[in-house]
This record gives C-alpha cells, structure tokens and sequence, in this order.
C-alpha cells in the first residue's frame, strides 16, 4: 500500500511538472503532452480509487467480510499494475475466508459460443472526425458544482446633446445565461478473456476512447446545425440560416464575405484571436478549388485562410453549410468529476466486465448573433 501512496505522489509531481513548464513558457501543452498527462492522470485516479477501497474495507468489518469488495480491490489493482487476474490466489467464500480450490464441472467456451463477444487480433484506433473544439478558443470550465452562470451586458450609446439640455439616464442591461448539467454516458462492455489475453492493453483502449467519445460528442453538438436529443442548442442551431446559396452556383466569395458582415453588423468584435469559419470536408474541398473571382488564379481558400480568417474542418458541420463565429462568446460547462467505474459484477455471468463513464456537460451560446451559417437553399 506505501508503494501505491508513493506511486500517487510521483504521478502528481510528475504532473504539476508538465503543467509548471508550460506556464513558465507562456504555452499550452502540445499533442504529445497532452496524451501523457491523460494516462498520467488516469493511472493516478485508478491508484487512487485502490487505496479509497482499502480504506473502506478497514472501516467496515462486516463489508469486508463480503466477497465483492476484495474482488473489486483486485480488479482495480490488475488494471493499474498491468497484472492478470489470476495472481490473485484461492478463492474467497461468504465469509471472507480463504478455500480451497477443487475441480469442478464447468462450461467450456465452446457452449456458450453466442455470448462471447468477438474480439479482433489487431485493433484500429477509430477514424477521428475533426476532435476541434480546442483549436477555437473555446471556453472550458470544468469540476463544476451547482450553478454556472455567465453573465451578458447589452451596448449601450452616447448622445450628442446641446450645450445646456439634460441627458436622458441610460440602463445598463445586464443578464446571464446558466448552464445546466446534461448527462453524457458511455458503457463498453468488454469480455474478460479479451483483457486477460491483451495483457490488459485492451482495457488502456477502452479507456482512451471512452475520454475521446466523449470528445466526440461535444463536437456534434457545438457544430450541428440540428439539436441534438436533450441537449442545449450548438451555435449553429437556427430556425433559418443567415444565408443561402444555390446548388448551381455553388458559394461564391460574396457569400463568404456576407457571413463576417452578418456578424460585424450587430456589434461583434472579431478581432479577439477565435474568429474563425467552420465547414465539412465537401465544402472545404469546393472552396480551394473556386477562384476568388472569374479567371482570378487565387483560390477562395489558400493555406486554410478565407477572408483574412482560419478555416477549420470538421465533419460535425453540416455537409452543406459554412459558418462563421466568434468562439469566445461561447463556452463548456462540466459539472462535477467524470466517473469513470470498472463493473465486473453485473455481467459476470457471461464473463464481461462493463466499463462505465458519465459525466455531465453544458454547452452555452452568450452571444447568438456572433455566429451566422450559410446553407444550400431548398
């Protein structure tokens, strides 16, 4: 147990290094860095799920006389020292105490061919489809606990007055926008022997992509141009969009142009640095291949720039549709932890294991008009 205490501790130093560097250098973590502070702090909070076990299994004689718990410990403690189940010893009995093993009538792989999941010699990693909300200067508060509100403040106006004429008070128009949790849960069930088999590396996978899933998903929703079932509206959500173009003259510059107009034109500032337009794969293509204007040898998109504006690619974006938004004024809310339970119970019947995730998310719009979409005209 002091080695996993001293585990944990290294794994928090090793951490708050990465974290202390890149603040000394004024930068976020790159790609690389990232991936290794997640398995970081995955291996942390697995550790660390161990050692809370233990401490309920102390104070608690009558649980830890239960069978499950010192299964659970062991479960925990395979998947974070990489070992087999198997390592484990005899079995335990109702009472918490040791037996010995006999041999027993069993039923072989063979009879239950139809519950045994099938599991690949070589596993592919998923096609990402464009993981982008962190290239747009999104806002992400995460751990949060009862309300996140952010709070809007309306323009207001000088007037031009004559020399001895009183002013006419103006009001401050202040409101606030609240996030409220909507729960994202994602459960991959995995079958024992295919983790015992992988050495354990296929339960690293599960993990890795159930973190990505949920990734994923924040994508769609912020990107859609259709709400999504139970969620809160993305920023391209819109009972009709800002503009239209026709499938036989395609989009032309203009039309990219009257975007960031739509935005300029109610007040928004685009030069805070998240300004961006945002398109699916087929659009993208469309428009480096389309001249600025006729017999122009510039294309409307060159090095990922249009406009004088990054392009970002994504397809969460409507195959159709070019948006443009200031990224700014939106934001993610993530209340609470996002738990993460290793279920080796519920279906031990059929020799799975359950991974379980759920958290809970909110995506907010402060600004709608800083958002404008052009889509294809029925």
């Amino acid at each position: 147990m002091r080695k996993d205490f001293e585990r944990v501790a290294e794994l928090k130093e090793r951490m708050r290094s990465m974290l202390d560097k890149a603040e000394v250098e004024k930068r976020s973590l790159d790609e690389k860095e990232k991936e290794t502070f997640a398995a970081l702090k995955t291996e942390k909070e697995l550790l660390e799920m161990k050692l809370e076990r233990r401490n309920l299994d102390r104070s608690n004689p009558a649980f830890v006389s239960v069978n499950r718990p010192a299964l659970f410990a062991n479960v925990v403690d395979a998947i974070v020292n990489r070992r087999s189940l198997d390592e484990y010893g005899d079995a335990v009995n109702e009472n918490g105490i040791k037996v010995e093993q006999r041999a027993e009538v069993i039923t072989d792989a063979s009879a239950v061919a139809n519950l045994t999941p099938v599991v690949i010699g070589e596993i592919i990693e998923p096609l990402e489809k464009g993981l982008v909300i962190d290239k747009l200067g999104i806002k992400m508060q995460s751990g949060c606990v009862g309300e996140l509100t952010f709070p809007t403040l309306a323009a207001i106006e000088a007037s031009i007055m004559g020399e001895n004429v009183a002013v006419t008070d103006t009001k401050l128009d202040i409101g606030k926008i609240t996030a409220t949790p909507k729960r994202i849960s994602i459960s991959v069930p995995v079958s024992r022997r295919a983790i015992t088999q992988s050495n354990l590396a296929l339960q690293n996978l599960v993990l890795k992509q159930m973190s990505l899933g949920v990734a994923r998903v924040l994508n769609k929703w912020m990107f859609s141009g259709a709400k999504l079932a139970n969620a809160s509206d993305g920023v391209f959500v819109k009972a009709a969009p800002d503009a239209t173009y026709t499938a036989a003259n395609g989009i032309k510059f203009k039309d990219v142009v009257a975007l960031e107009t739509k935005v300029l034109d109610a007040g928004v500032d685009t030069t805070d640095g998240t300004a961006a337009y945002i398109c699916s794969p087929n659009v993208y293509g469309a428009l480096k291949s389309t001249p600025i204007e006729s017999g122009s040898p510039r294309m409307i998109i060159e090095n990922n720039i249009m406009n004088g504006y990054p392009v970002v690619v994504t397809n969460y974006m409507d195959a159709d549709a070019l948006g443009f938004g200031v990224f700014s004024y939106s934001a993610i809310g993530q209340f609470g932890d996002i738990d993460i339970v290793v279920d080796p119970y519920t279906e031990a019947k059929k020799n799975k294991v359950n991974f379980v995730l759920n958290t809970e998310c909110d995506i907010v719009v402060a600004r709608k008009e800083a958002f404008a979409v052009l889509k294809k005209a029925a």
